[in-house]
């Protein structure tokens, strides 16, 4: 889930992607997440069967949000900076995360209605662990390079859990609020996430 900075083709290949996930998320609401099926979301995206197997595996996959991935110009940044202590590195990580989510913003009614799916068919929520599970290890490989540790030692694997676990309990609530105006945001709900797990962690 690391890419380069966003190109035009590269741009094109995200709107794809939400093009097809707005439509298969549209669909659920319309028919329910049971009755529709893969040749019902590409025909309401328009796009061939093999387009949307280039980007999902199956239905399930599609109504998932998947974390949004991380630019190589930023992940370099970070790891450069190098061995720290563990505090200080997760504080790196969740800011890198708050920056690369400020720079592709997350929909509200998108993450509401994918957490709705997860919560009825078991089939979504796993394939949304996955996601998130896919994420989440793309994040110890790169606390690992910086710390020069191998991504199996405990360090790197905690501090990566601990930086997913706060951006998904954060979006959880963020979800979860109802009021909504023009600066609506889960970046503020992040941000007090992370001010108490720094408070739990102590000094």
């Amino acid at each position: 889930m690391v890419g380069k900075r966003e190109g035009l083709r590269e741009r094109r290949r995200r709107e794809t992607r939400q093009e097809i996930r707005a439509a298969a998320l549209r669909l659920a609401e319309e028919h329910g997440f049971d009755k529709i099926t893969v040749e019902m979301i590409t025909t309401e995206a328009d796009v061939s069967h093999r387009t949307f197997f280039n980007y999902f595996p199956n239905k399930e996959a599609a109504v998932v949000q998947a974390p949004p991935g991380l630019l190589d110009e930023d992940v370099e940044a970070f790891t450069a900076v190098g061995a720290a202590h563990p505090r200080e590195i997760l504080a790196d990580l969740t800011g890198l995360l708050l920056q690369n989510m400020a720079g592709q913003p997350p929909q509200r009614d998108e993450f509401s209605a994918t957490f709705a799916l997860a919560r009825e068919h078991p089939t979504v929520l796993a394939a949304m662990l996955t996601s998130f599970g896919t994420f989440e290890q793309s994040l110890v490989d790169i606390v690992a390079a910086r710390t020069g540790e191998r991504a199996e030692d405990e360090a790197p694997r905690l501090i990566a859990a601990l930086a997913v676990t706060a951006v998904k309990t954060a979006i959880e609530s963020w979800v979860a609020d109802s009021p909504k105006d023009e600066d609506d945001s889960p970046l503020p709900y992040v941000e007090r996430v992370m001010a108490l797990l720094r408070t739990l962690l102590g000094p």
